[in-house]
Parts: C-alpha cells; sequence; structure tokens
C-alpha cells in the first residue's frame, strides 16, 4: 500500500511539474517571497503598502481546485509564515501564535474570496504594525528578550523577579540592572504596565466580568486591580469598557 501511494505521489508529482513548465507557469522566486516576509518583519509599512501585498497572485501553487479552499490554504501558509518571522524578529512567542490564531478563526468563518483577501491585508499590516511598534522598543539581549516571553506566558500568575531570574539561570541584581538598562523601566513597572494592557484587551474584546479580570490577572482583589487601572487610564475598568467595548467583536 505505501508503494502504491509513493507511486501515486510520484506520478502526480511528474505530471504538475511538467504541465507547469509547459505553460510557462512558474511558482513565485524564492527570494521574493523571502523579501515580502522580512518586510513584515521589519515592520516596513512604506515599501510595504508599494508592494501592495495579494494572497492569490500568479506563481502560486494550486493547493486546491476549489478556489475558496485554496485561498484559505494558501492564507494559513502566509500567517503562518509571517507568525514565525515576525517571533524572529523579537514579537513575543504568546502574542504572535495568539494573534495567528485569531487570524485564522476569523479567515474560517469567512466563505468568499473577495472577504478572504481583505483579511489577509489587513493580517499582514496588523503584524507590520506591531512589529513596527516593537522596533521603538526592542530589547537587545537574549536574556531580556527570554523575560519578556516569560512574563508574557505568565501573566495569569503572581510572578516574582526570583522566578524569571531562576528561568534564565542569571542572578536577580544582574536581570533587574540589565532590564532596566535595555527597557528604561523596572520588571515590577513592565509586569504592571503589560497587565494593564491584558486588561484593556479584556475589557474591550471579551465580556469577562471586572472580578474575572482581576483573577486573571492575579490581582489580589476586584478593587485593587480597579485601583491600578485607575492610576494608569485616569478612568475605572466599567468607564473604560463603556467607552471602547466593541460589541460587535463579541457577537
Amino acid at each position: 500500500m505505501e508503494a502504491k501511494n509513493e507511486k501515486s505521489i510520484n506520478n502526480e508529482y511528474v505530471y504538475t511539474l511538467h504541465d507547469a513548465m509547459d505553460n510557462g507557469k512558474q511558482h513565485i522566486p524564492y527570494s521574493e517571497e523571502m523579501s515580502f516576509y522580512d518586510l513584515v518583519k521589519s515592520g516596513d509599512i512604506d515599501r510595504l503598502k508599494e508592494m501592495n501585498p495579494k494572497l492569490l497572485v500568479e506563481g502560486q501553487g494550486v493547493l486546491s481546485n476549489d478556489k475558496v479552499r485554496n485561498a484559505r490554504y494558501h492564507f494559513i501558509i502566509a500567517t503562518a509564515f509571517i507568525t514565525r518571522f515576525c517571533i524572529e524578529g523579537g514579537m513575543q512567542k504568546e502574542e504572535a501564535y495568539t494573534l495567528s490564531d485569531v487570524y485564522i478563526r476569523k479567515m474560517d468563518r469567512l466563505s468568499e474570496l473577495e472577504s478572504i483577501e481583505k483579511l489577509h491585508h489587513e493580517m499582514v499590516f496588523g503584524f507590520a504594525e506591531k512589529m513596527k511598534e516593537l522596533r521603538k522598543t526592542s530589547a537587545s539581549s537574549t536574556h531580556i528578550r527570554r523575560a519578556i516571553d516569560y512574563i508574557s506566558s505568565h501573566l495569569n500568575v503572581q510572578i516574582r523577579i526570583r522566578d524569571i531570574s531562576e528561568h534564565l539561570s542569571i542572578s536577580e541584581k544582574y536581570l533587574s540592572a540589565l532590564f532596566k538598562k535595555e527597557t528604561g523601566m523596572s520588571i515590577v513597572a513592565y509586569i504592571e504596565q503589560r497587565q494593564m494592557e491584558a486588561a484593556c484587551q479584556m475589557l474591550t474584546y471579551s465580556d469577562f466580568t471586572y472580578a474575572e479580570i482581576a483573577d486573571n490577572l492575579a490581582y489580589c482583589s476586584q478593587s485593587y486591580f480597579s485601583k491600578i487601572f485607575k492610576k494608569y487610564y485616569g478612568m475605572t475598568p466599567m468607564q473604560y469598557r463603556m467607552k471602547y467595548n466593541n460589541e460587535k467583536f463579541l457577537k
């Protein structure tokens, strides 16, 4: 059975390659494809706008004879590549993978080529914008990038500097000094900032209660969470939700 399957694959490969050569339908040059992903990785919005990237272009492989399914497959591949390029460029792993999951799930609900193409454009520039912002505040050392990844993955628990230093196998004193030098803020301040950013996301794009959000971010009480939130944004979590909550996103 395995030999038969292998022969079938080989036959289809030969005929597909022969047909492509006969019709002059070669795949997009590898260097051109990688250049596009590098632009997203570097957050080069201006050059991406000039390129005006499309999901479906001449020179792409045909992954399905069904046009919509073919577009879906190409969307998943493009998102997977962009996600990994952005992680390589310094985007936090959990942020990149979660963003990828959100875009792919959103694509999975679409049934028209035009809508999938439009979402591809949104996905490309969504990642690129985040990489552009990252360039402004990026940490250069491996230790600090790993520390930031650790913090991003543990926002739901109490994070101690000791936990991070043990994870990185370096001293707390060295970690604290290096973190301050590269990010311009203390580890405690950075953790609090990331928690507040996560709180804003949940207040805007979820229906979690205020107590659930406080608990999700490892705050000892809803009142203390609200106090810190107001310090950052000048309004209570309730006021923030009323101002920014996107009800259509929740449907």
